[in-house]
């Protein structure tokens, strides 16, 4: 009985350590080993608030975020910003609110890794969807629309070289809004 037990206990933690790393919805190590691991490992950043590793997962020479064309034009926004604006924003989000106040959640079903040995590649139209709760305007502002990304290996590791916000800004205050207008609540959006 003892040694049916043991090994139940085994098995047991032998499957729990080769699942470390992993969601077990999508069986995905969250590293940045993989394309799709990469932005796993993105969407639990937002939503954990994790300074450091967000810092490891954009490129810091040439990271770019870009507003979708339209919000340029219609809201008198800048075309882009880089990798130091994007980690004030996102370090302004997280100062504000709190870890436990940003939902992210990406629908990656439509992703598929790179074939052969390619050193960029780019994901198009991902949907997102971000909720912040502001509890001093006890409001939560979802953002939903899709982005587009750009990544590179880099030493055997995917970082993120672009980000293109895809499909509308709305004016801050709007509770349903997209992730750009989001960013530009907390700081995102000076001329660089």
């Amino acid at each position: 009985m003892r040694g049916s037990c043991l090994a139940v206990l085994i098995a047991a933690l032998f499957l729990m350590s080769c699942c470390a790393g992993t969601d077990p919805g999508d069986n995905v190590p969250h590293d940045q080993d993989s394309v799709l691991g990469t932005l796993y490992l993105f969407e639990d950043v937002w939503n954990n608030g994790d300074l450091d590793t967000y810092e490891k997962l954009l490129d810091e020479e040439s990271f770019t975020f870009y507003y979708d064309p339209w919000d340029v034009e219609d809201h008198d926004l800048p075309i882009s910003w880089g990798y130091e604006e994007e980690i004030e924003v996102y370090t302004n989000i997280f100062d504000a609110v709190g870890d436990e106040n940003v939902d992210v959640q990406l629908d990656l079903d439509g992703v598929a890794e790179p074939e052969g040995d390619v050193e960029t590649y780019s994901v198009q139209n991902v949907p997102y969807e971000i909720d912040v709760y502001v509890e001093e305007e006890g409001v939560t502002y979802t953002g939903r629309g899709y982005f587009n990304m750009q990544l590179d290996k880099t030493g055997g590791q995917w970082v993120i070289t672009i980000w293109w916000e895809v499909g509308g800004y709305r004016l801050p205050g709007v509770e349903d809004t997209s992730w750009g207008a989001i960013k530009v609540m907390y700081g995102g959006g000076s001329d660089e």
